[in-house]
């Protein structure tokens, strides 16, 4: 009897689309993802980092101090959901060298300090009030996301099918831009002139007399007062407010998704990828904007302009994807370097002034103030990304041209002997 034939291997692409992760390895995500995040709770702790006055009590008094005569459980809750994930991305940070209890309890510490700290500076802020009941939720947030975490931590990084995917959608070098584009949604909650008009901080300095920008822009110049009310174009210069709409939003999406593009790999589903994330963007405004105005319709920020803005560019970024990486980089700094331009020089909008003002005031303030901030800055970080990849692969390329002429060098020598 002849032995059975050996079973078919599979396809070289299957194996090169998912491949198998080898052995116990660290997540440069998870840890990308703890330094985002730290930041993001400094921020939401500390905002609006305006006021600090000392009033002679001590930054620790807190921890003494009697339980806060007015507490809700919606504060209680936020603070425990607020560090939940922090202690789940600190787990995951530790992996391989520290898991399970041990990673847990690290969790717990990290939690309490950072904690402790932002309570502590908390004590020169007016706006804000320590206290040892947000210490105490804010370790039981870090703890329960690392006792959540923590027995999963081998399967998410090690042997996971998100770690799969991640090998084989992205490129190792992508962790940041993973991060950026997780944040992407996020970016978009807080009204905008324009549907995903990102990037007009530049406008916000520079209109703003009190802002540290403008300050040392008028110490410099100080013929710029003078003409500091005229910054932006007049609705009477422009001939079409929807088409300048449809031209920022155009130029936002098709950035943003060839931004998404240079971290992936050939073989990844990027139509899916994107369609995903602008899914995600829409849905998550639209259900920010019913928390904020129960009211309104969800989608009121949805346009005529905005809607032919994400068709016609959605189908453009679908062509645009076939290009060569390069070009796409480039292309992206394009549409990046437009959205900011026009985003600062368009005129406001009076109605989305109002609703930025019902924002300020809404139930998740901090929130909405972080929000605002990913929106300003978002742009800026993708670019910034974008030249660091350029910076590389010259690099790269010059310590290749560097090797190919040593080994010329060697050859030509050997030749002479």
């Amino acid at each position: 009897m002849e032995p059975a034939p050996p079973p078919p291997s599979a396809p070289p692409q299957a194996a090169q689309s998912m491949p198998e992760p080898s052995g116990r390895q660290h997540s440069p995500l998870a840890r990308v993802g703890l330094l985002c995040f730290t930041l993001l709770v400094v921020y939401a702790s500390l905002y609006p980092f305006s006021g600090w006055v000392d009033n002679g009590v001590s930054p620790f008094a807190f921890l003494t101090a009697p339980k806060p005569r007015y507490i809700t459980e919606f504060d209680l809750l936020t603070n425990v959901l607020g560090y939940f994930p922090f202690g789940a991305l600190v787990v995951l940070s530790l992996h391989p060298r520290m898991s399970g209890g041990r990673a847990t309890l690290v969790a717990l510490v990290a939690g309490a300090l950072l904690s402790t700290c932002m309570e502590a500076l908390q004590t020169w802020l007016p706006s804000r009030i320590s206290s040892n009941i947000d210490l105490i939720t804010n370790a039981l947030g870090a703890l329960l996301g690392g006792a959540v975490v923590a027995p999963f931590t081998h399967m998410l990084i090690d042997d996971g099918r998100l770690t799969r995917l991640r090998q084989a959608w992205f490129e190792p070098h992508a962790s940041f831009a993973i991060i950026l584009l997780m944040l992407w949604p996020f970016a978009q909650v807080f009204p905008q002139e324009h549907l995903f008009g990102m990037g007009s901080i530049v406008r916000e300095w520079l209109t703003d007399p009190e802002s540290w920008p403008m300050q040392v822009l008028q110490m410099l110049f100080p013929q710029l007062e003078a003409w500091q009310g005229n910054i932006g174009l007049r609705p009477e210069d422009m001939q079409s407010q929807q088409l300048l709409e449809s031209l920022v939003t155009a130029s936002s999406w098709i950035g943003t998704g060839l931004f998404a593009s240079i971290g992936m790999r050939r073989n990844a589903p990027m139509l899916r990828i994107l369609a995903g994330l602008l899914a995600a963007a829409l849905l998550l405004k639209a259900t920010a904007t019913e928390l904020q105005f129960p009211t309104e319709s969800a989608f009121v920020w949805l346009s005529e302009g905005g809607r032919f803005a994400l068709l016609t560019s959605s189908l453009v970024l679908a062509l645009l994807l076939y290009l060569p990486r390069w070009l796409r980089a480039i292309l992206a700094m394009v549409a990046l370097v437009m959205l900011v331009v026009l985003t600062n020089v368009l005129p406001s909008n009076p109605y989305a002034w109002i609703s930025e003002q019902g924002w300020r005031m809404g139930r998740f303030i901090h929130f909405n103030g972080l929000a605002q901030w990913l929106g300003w800055l978002w742009p800026f970080l993708a670019f910034c990304y974008v030249i660091w990849r350029f910076e590389q692969v010259s690099l790269r390329r010059h310590a290749l041209k560097k090797k190919a002429a040593a080994r010329r060098e060697a050859a030509a020598a050997g030749t002479q002997e």
